[in-house]
């Protein structure tokens, strides 16, 4: 009887010592610990959304970089507008068909001071009293998102097609293709035909015939 006893004793002191004491957890030292741990916690998932926000935004960037430097290398002129119609690009082609200055470009002017540059510098090989009205009309049509193409004829011998896409961010494409020698071609074919349909000989085809038309 008195072993068992001194078991139960042995067990009650036993679980005793097992319980833990809840009180710690009010104990201010470990309290501010926990606060610490939070708070560095915190600052840590912070800067890891801040380091992949960041590069994220490095990685947009290159793709900028990129798209503008193969923008660069075409002949095609390209201006992408904002949904204010303010230009946020300009490439090398478009500055060099109407003779735009890197400074003006680069300070992404307004559309419509790109379409002033072009009327000051006599650009367009229109009448005098025919470019406000051709400057007022592109404007309109640019700011609608009219895709419908037109050629331009410059004071400088050139021909240009130019097109309008409208972006999804409300934003505009512009392109200025060189299309010179096709128009060229299509002119000479004009005058060919006429030529031809005023002539009554039956080998029209002929180089001897065309030889003398020229």
């Amino acid at each position: 009887m008195r072993r068992h006893r001194a078991v139960l004793v042995c067990e009650t002191d036993q679980e005793t010592h097992m319980q833990f004491d809840w009180t710690l957890l009010f104990h201010p030292a470990l309290a501010t610990a926990f606060a610490l741990f939070a708070v560095v916690g915190g600052a840590v998932a912070i800067r890891n959304r801040l380091l992949k926000a960041r590069q994220r935004d490095l990685e947009r960037r290159a793709t900028a970089d990129r798209l503008s430097a193969a923008l660069d290398r075409i002949d095609i002129g390209v201006v992408l507008l904002n949904a204010d119609t303010r230009a946020e690009f300009i490439n090398r082609a478009f500055r060099a068909q109407f003779r735009l200055p890197d400074a003006k470009a680069d300070s992404k002017p307004p559309l419509i001071a790109l379409m002033y540059h072009c009327r000051d510098n006599h650009a367009f090989e229109l009448p005098e009293d025919e470019v406000e009205g051709f400057v007022a009309s592109r404007v309109e049509m640019i700011r609608a998102g009219d895709p419908t193409p037109m050629n331009l004829r410059l004071a400088n011998g050139e021909v240009l097609r130019l097109s309008c896409t409208a972006l999804p961010d409300g934003g505009r494409m512009l392109s200025c293709t060189p299309v010179t020698d096709l128009v060229r071609r299509n002119d000479d074919r004009a005058h060919r035909d006429h030529y031809l349909s005023v002539r009554d000989t039956g080998d029209l085809f002929a180089e001897r015939h065309l030889d003398a038309a020229e």
